[in-house]
C-alpha cells in the first residue's frame, strides 16, 4: 500500500484512467445547467458538457463538493489504512472549496494527518500539483517528498489561457460587457494568467488569436530561460485552431527548451467561465516532472 493517500477536487481535470491508475480520489465539484444538478465528471463528461454549455442562454451554476462527499473519502481511506492523506484543491480565489478539508481536517479527523494545500490553480495547473504527488506516493515516497514537491511546482507553475470570447466571463462578472463589445469589434483576443495565489490577471491583448498564442509561447521561451527546461501541457477546450497555432509558433522558437506532457481539455468547472474554443499553456521546471506521468494521458482530452 502507497505510504500515503491523495485528494484532490474534479476541477483538476485529471481523467479517472490515471486517477484508477495513482489512486487518487477525486471529489466532484456541481455544475447546474438546464435546471439539473450534475456532478462534475461524475453525471456528465467534458464532451457532453461542451455540447450542453452552447445550448445554454445563462451562464451555468458551479459550486462545491458537499462536505458529505470529503467525509465520505477521507472515511473509505482511513478505513482502508492510511493514516496520512494530502488534499490538493482549486485556488481559494476561484472557489470556496477547499473550506470544507480544512475544517474537516482541523476539526474531525483529527486521529489522522491530513495536510491541505491550495493549488493557487485550477483544471491542469492544479491537476499537475496532484499527479506529481500521486507519481511520489506511487514510488513509495513519503507525504512530506510530495509536499515538497508540490510547493515547489506552486512556486513556479505558469498558466497563460486565451478565451475565444469574453462572453461568459461577462456572464459571470469576470468581464464587463464594455470590455467583450470592444474586443468583439476590434478582434482583440486577451491573454489571462493565473496571478498571486489564483486570481485573474490580464497579461496582455494582442490582435487575433494567432498574435495571442505568440505571445503566450515566446513567455514560455523567456520562462525557459529563466528556469532551465520545462514540461509544458497543451489545454484547450475544443480548439483544434488554438493548439495548431500554438504547434506552428512553437516550432519557431529555437530558443525554447522545453518538451510537451501532452494536452489536456479544460473540463466542465472552468469551461463555463472560459467558453468553448479557448487555449492555452501551463510550464514548470522538468525537474519537478515525473517520467511516470509520461507513459499514459493523465488528462482528459477531447477531440476538436
Amino acid at each position: 500500500m502507497r505510504k500515503f493517500a491523495v485528494v484532490t477536487d474534479s476541477a483538476s481535470d485529471i481523467n479517472q484512467e490515471a486517477a484508477r491508475r495513482l489512486g487518487i480520489r477525486i471529489v466532484p465539484l456541481h455544475i447546474v445547467a438546464g435546471g439539473r444538478d450534475y456532478r462534475d465528471g461524475m453525471d456528465i463528461q467534458i464532451d457532453e458538457y461542451l455540447d450542453l454549455l452552447e445550448q445554454q442562454q445563462e451562464l451555468p451554476q458551479t459550486s462545491q463538493p458537499a462536505p458529505a462527499d470529503f467525509v465520505e473519502v477521507y472515511r473509505a481511506l482511513i478505513e482502508e489504512g492510511y493514516t496520512e492523506i494530502l488534499s490538493i484543491h482549486i485556488a481559494r480565489e476561484l472557489s470556496s472549496t477547499i473550506e470544507t478539508p480544512r475544517y474537516l481536517a482541523r476539526e474531525v479527523f483529527k486521529d489522522v494527518r491530513i495536510e491541505v494545500i491550495d493549488s493557487y490553480a485550477a483544471t491542469v495547473g492544479e491537476g499537475a500539483m496532484v499527479l506529481e504527488a500521486a507519481a511520489i506516493a506511487e514510488a513509495g515516497g513519503t507525504m512530506d517528498e510530495a509536499i515538497e514537491r508540490v510547493l515547489a511546482i506552486r512556486d513556479t507553475f505558469k498558466i497563460h489561457f486565451v478565451p475565444d470570447t469574453l462572453a461568459n466571463l461577462v456572464k459571470g462578472g469576470r468581464a464587463s460587457r464594455a470590455q467583450h463589445l470592444a474586443t468583439s469589434i476590434l478582434n482583440v483576443k486577451v491573454v489571462i494568467a493565473l496571478g498571486e495565489k489564483g486570481c485573474i490577471d490580464v497579461a496582455h491583448k494582442a490582435k487575433g488569436m494567432r498574435n495571442a498564442v505568440v505571445y503566450m509561447v515566446r513567455q514560455l521561451v523567456e520562462r525557459s530561460k529563466n528556469l532551465g527546461k520545462l514540461t509544458y501541457y497543451k489545454l484547450h477546450t475544443r480548439s483544434e485552431r488554438g493548439l495548431e497555432l500554438i504547434d506552428k509558433a512553437v516550432s519557431g522558437e529555437l530558443e525554447l527548451n522545453a518538451s510537451c506532457a501532452g494536452i489536456a481539455t479544460i473540463g466542465p468547472c472552468i469551461a463555463t467561465h472560459v467558453g468553448e474554443h479557448a487555449v492555452g499553456l501551463l510550464s514548470y521546471p522538468a525537474e519537478l516532472h515525473s517520467p511516470l506521468l509520461d507513459e499514459v494521458d493523465m488528462f482528459y482530452n477531447v477531440a476538436c
